[in-house]
């Protein structure tokens, strides 16, 4: 694997490499923080856990923390502070796709200009994406920051602006376990379990 780095002369093949090892979380699992900043209302972050079609997410804000899980068919949020446990049915993809969702970061190559950033050093490759006068999708944030490891060819970050939303995606790891993203309520024995479904 080592020689690609040599090969890897262009920011595109940079990307090409960093989606072969993204590639790989649809078998293995992948996790990776996910931080919105928002004016007045203070930063969110979530960490989130993915192996096929189930997601765990784990959200704090303000010392306030909750837990859910989902497998495309039901979906169990647990409350922290409450000691309880909602389970409903889960919502269709389209309206849950920020949580686990992974394209915007591997679909950068589509309708962005790509620079290398004069960081770029040993450990990291800094990439610069610009939006192409060609996109026409009103949604796609002007600019995006990428930092890809050159040790795992895994992002470091990947940080953007939406409006005055401040959007960063860190830390992503390789390998997530089946337990790691199933609910398991002899995990929580004394929670109230609440069933909507």
């Amino acid at each position: 694997m080592a020689p690609m780095i040599l090969h890897a002369q262009t920011p595109e093949e940079v990307i090409e490499l960093m989606n072969t090892e993204f590639r790989k979380g649809d078998s293995l699992g992948m996790s990776f923080d996910f931080v919105m900043s928002i004016p007045i209302l203070g930063k969110f972050k979530t960490t989130n856990y993915t192996l096929g079609d189930k997601l765990r997410i784990e959200m704090s804000k303000d010392g306030n923390k909750s837990i859910s899980w989902n497998d495309g068919t039901t979906e169990w949020e647990y409350d922290v502070e409450k000691n309880e446990v909602r389970i409903t049915n889960a919502k269709p993809k389209e309206e849950n796709a920020n949580a686990g969702d992974t394209g915007l970061v591997t679909g950068i190559a589509d309708g962005y200009d790509l620079s290398f950033d004069r960081k770029t050093d040993d450990k990291t490759w800094y990439i610069t994406c610009k939006k192409s006068k060609s996109n026409k999708d009103k949604d796609d944030p002007k600019r995006i920051d990428l930092a890809v490891s050159k040790t795992t060819y895994l992002p470091v970050y990947m940080k953007t602006k939406s409006k005055t939303i401040g959007i960063s995606m860190e830390d992503f790891r390789l390998g997530v376990t089946e337990e790691k993203v199933t609910f398991n309520p002899a995990n929580y024995p004394n929670a109230k379990i609440i069933d909507e479904r």
